[in-house]
């Protein structure tokens, strides 16, 4: 069963229950207005006897009571005086009953409270006759209404159940796309409402499915290229060893090892990366003062950069922040960040490390910025800085400008020790990345 046809099939239920209702509500009422309609005749009934015999019940027992005519075999009519004794009582169940489940109607002469009229499933013919004309005229007339209301209902459930699922019938064969591998799809947003917003999700997820997929295409091609470098540059050492047909030197086997070592460390980085990306990564953590941390990972630099000519400048808030990490993967974090900025740095530039106190919606954080005063990054390049194998410039080579793995890497580590890292970057003026480290 399709949505349109469980849509139609809710709305002709309500409309039953609805008219089901109104039927029964307006039978009860009718009963209810009845019951105290001969409650009032027999009070009338009462009242008369009372008046033609001098204002007294004696011989009341033996009322000219019209009988009654209701068809109900446990009904009855009842009497009662101010002080609720029974001064007529008629019918198949007793006093009581009609006193605790009839309609009653007080009797009154000259403001002055003189008895009470009960009656229960008790009517005279007359009573009964217009009961029966007015259940009647309202039964025809109610089938006449209800059928009309049943129609128009049916007709508005066509229309709205068509009206809600139009949409959907419009989303099914992009949807089906998606699911087929096609990302590259833009469904136009014809409303603001839910519908509007749905189509607003899909939009976005095609989008995000259609990027994964250019990802991991691009991850495929970068790690191939990435192994095919040391492999050639190996394979192509060891066949001039084969055909030299001579002692191999210590000289002749170096390159061979730093391709080596090259791979072994491409092949850790992807490790961590995918520990850091499926929450298994293990961390050591214990307090760990981030000054010293910092100034520890600023002096395997300063060579380099004093070589380079340029200033690492520290700015560092008085007070020690200390906060719950695991020093060795922070370090590489850090290490990664620092030498990323030094790299883009030119000589006689300066890189700022700077930690400070933060507090963001009640929490309190260490903030370890790290700026340079490089040649920056296009904005349009930013939300990939921390992809994998992502080079701002793809011309730059693997030996001058990495593997492309240092920010995702300090990335996957911040956020498994459930920090923040975020970049800002202005093109001639330099680029700064900001960690941020619950306390």
């Amino acid at each position: 069963m399709n949505v349109r046809a469980k849509l139609f099939g809710i709305l002709l239920a309500l409309v039953l229950i609805v008219s089901g209702v109104y039927f029964g509500t307006t039978q009860g009422y009718l009963e209810s207005r009845f019951g105290h309609f001969s409650a009032t005749e027999a009070a009338a009934i009462f009242h008369n006897f009372y008046v033609e015999h001098g204002g007294s019940w004696e011989g009341v027992e033996q009322a000219d009571v019209p009988e009654d005519e209701s068809r109900a075999e446990n009904g009855g009519i009842a009497l009662l005086s101010p002080e609720g004794k029974v001064l007529f009582h008629k019918g198949e169940v007793d006093a009581e009953t009609v006193t605790l489940h009839g309609f009653h109607k007080t009797i009154t002469e000259n403001g002055k409270n003189i008895g009470m009229a009960y009656t229960y499933r008790w009517a005279t013919d007359e009573t009964l006759q217009l009961k029966d004309y007015i259940q009647s005229s309202m039964f025809t007339e109610g089938l006449r209404v209800g059928a009309l209301t049943l129609t128009a209902s049916l007709l508005l459930g066509l229309w709205l159940t068509w009206l809600l699922t139009l949409p959907l019938k419009r989303l099914i064969p992009s949807i089906q796309r998606i699911a087929k591998g096609n990302f590259r799809i833009d469904i136009p947003v014809t409303s603001a409402d839910e519908y509007g917003q749905v189509t607003k999700a899909i939009n976005q997820m095609a989008r995000q499915l259609d990027r994964a997929e250019e990802t991991r295409k691009q991850l495929t091609a970068d790690v191939t290229h990435e192994l095919r470098t040391p492999l050639a540059i190996i394979q192509s050492q060891l066949e001039n060893i084969q055909s030299g047909g001579r002692d191999v030197s210590p000289e002749t086997l170096l390159p061979i090892q730093d391709e080596v070592i090259r791979l072994t460390k491409l092949i850790e980085d992807l490790h961590q990366l995918t520990l850091a990306d499926s929450g298994r990564l293990p961390l050591d953590r214990q307090p760990t003062d981030i000054a010293p941390l910092m100034d520890r990972i600023i002096g395997k630099f300063k060579l380099d950069a004093d070589e380079r000519g340029i200033r690492i400048v520290r700015k560092y808030a008085e007070v020690s922040l200390v906060v719950d990490i695991d020093p060795n993967r922070m370090t590489q974090a850090f290490y990664n960040l620092l030498s990323n900025a030094l790299r883009y740095t030119p000589s006689a530039g300066q890189v700022v490390c700077e930690i400070d106190r933060n507090e963001h919606r009640g929490a309190s954080y260490a903030a370890v910025t790290i700026s340079d005063t490089g040649i920056g990054i296009p904005e349009d390049k930013l939300p990939y800085l921390f992809e994998r194998f992502y080079r701002v410039e793809e011309a730059r080579s693997r030996h001058s400008g990495g593997m492309g793995l240092g920010l995702s890497i300090a990335k996957g580590f911040v956020e498994a020790h459930q920090g923040t890292i975020t970049v800002r970057s202005k093109i001639g003026e330099g680029t700064s990345f900001t960690v941020l480290l619950p306390i």
